[in-house]
């Protein structure tokens, strides 16, 4: 029976809190490159609910990995927005640094910056190490979807723009925080956006930049004005200013409304179903649940995602019914529809059982409870103590009953 805690009248069910879970710890892997020609590390963190499905996920790609409170921030932002409804759940993938950043993370230099940074310009070959190494292994070890995101800060995200740049079609969203537009005298500001104009609009852009990182918010700025005034209508850009943030604050926030931003198609949080009334009719929620999943199937297939509606999110939709408007009939019938798209989780029987309690058929509810047991079983995993509970009271009433009544 998993489903928002947090029910409020005008059903936010599509921003309420999931049940709380731990996140998952990551995990260290090293291996050799055959691109770079050296040993290197990533880590992988999965969903909290990773080990409990059969679920495929889309991945972010997080570079400067090794940053340890920007990669811990950035695995606690991704569950918290997770677990809010506004981003799917993610596999992230941290990217550590080599011996050499600046050599990995930047195209070749010229001019004055080359002076400066002797070993630059390892940008493609660190992309190929990305694309061709590290996704295809997170992808062979992972229930991990195609659909991929690549984010970074600073240099890297001087690299996030390089790679949108020439490599299009190689991932689905890019955010680039503060990235270094500055390099080889502030030229890359332009003809990075000239060359993303160009290219199929496939890939969702946001870029950032903060009031107190002059050098890159000057030339950021001048990106996202000249990628505004020639993109294409098809093209997803986005950028957003940090008023007050300087450059070592300014990927928390980032991150947050980047992601919000490459997943904005698929975001429940301004459905048909978050603008019902407080006392609409039955006609009304199967009218706002069908345009809820019509939407979402549309953009999920423009993600790349699999387009059939998250059980959880249809599971809250029960809820808020059964709860809010206290309709439990039609909570019946949003539950039918989870089971019949997940029949193989036992949490859309427990639902339906709890849906059919409420609508007074004690009958089919126990019938209900008994197929989640059942289901979890089939699994090889031991059913949930809740369905047990409820099963126990409907079939031995008077025994439960008995055990409340003990000292």
């Amino acid at each position: 029976m998993k489903f928002a805690r947090a029910i409020v009248p005008l059903i936010l069910l599509a921003t309420a809190a999931r049940a709380q879970q731990s996140p998952a710890p990551w995990l260290k892997e090293t291996f050799k490159s055959a691109k770079l020609g050296d040993d290197r590390t990533i880590y992988v963190a999965t969903p909290a609910n990773y080990n409990g499905t059969t679920q495929r996920y889309p991945v972010l790609v997080l570079l400067d990995a090794n940053d340890e409170p920007q990669w811990t921030a950035a695995v606690a932002n991704v569950a918290f927005l997770s677990n809010r409804g506004a981003i799917p759940d993610l596999i992230v993938v941290g990217v550590t640094n080599g011996k050499d950043r600046t050599h990995d993370l930047t195209p070749a230099a010229t001019g004055s910056t080359a002076k400066t940074f002797p070993t630059a310009g390892g940008a493609h070959a660190f992309t190929d190490f990305i694309v061709d190494e590290v996704l295809p292994r997170v992808r062979s070890h992972y229930r991990a979807l195609p659909s991929t995101i690549l984010a970074g800060h600073s240099f890297g995200g001087l690299f996030a723009l390089d790679v949108a740049a020439t490599r299009p079609g190689a991932f689905v969203g890019i955010v680039a925080m503060s990235p270094s537009l500055w390099w080889n005298d502030s030229t890359p500001a332009r003809d990075y956006a000239t060359a993303i104009a160009k290219l199929p609009a496939t890939t969702r852009l946001f870029a950032t930049s903060g009031e107190l990182e002059p050098p890159i918010d000057v030339t950021t700025k001048i990106f996202a004005a000249r990628l505004d005034s020639i993109k294409p209508p098809s093209l997803a850009f986005a950028y957003h200013y940090y008023p007050g943030d300087s450059h070592g604050l300014t990927p928390q926030p980032s991150l947050i409304d980047g992601l919000q931003f490459v997943f904005a198609p698929i975001a429940l949080t301004r459905s048909p179903m978050t603008a019902l009334g407080p006392h609409p009719d039955s006609a009304g929620i199967v009218k706002a649940i069908a345009e809820t999943e019509d939407g979402y199937v549309r953009a999920a297939r423009s993600l790349g995602l699999p387009d059939k509606f998250p059980e959880l999110q249809m599971n809250n939709y029960g809820y808020g019914v059964l709860q809010a408007y206290k309709m439990p009939n039609v909570a019946v019938w949003i539950f039918r529809k989870n089971v019949q798209s997940y029949p193989d989780s036992p949490n859309v029987y427990d639902s339906l059982g709890d849906g059919l309690l409420a609508a007074g058929d004690s009958t089919a509810a126990r019938a209900q409870f008994r197929m989640a047991r059942d289901v979890a079983v089939r699994q090889g995993k031991p059913a949930s103590e809740d369905t047990l509970k409820k099963l126990a009271a409907l079939e031995h009433p008077t025994a439960v009953q008995a055990g409340k009544a003990k000292p």
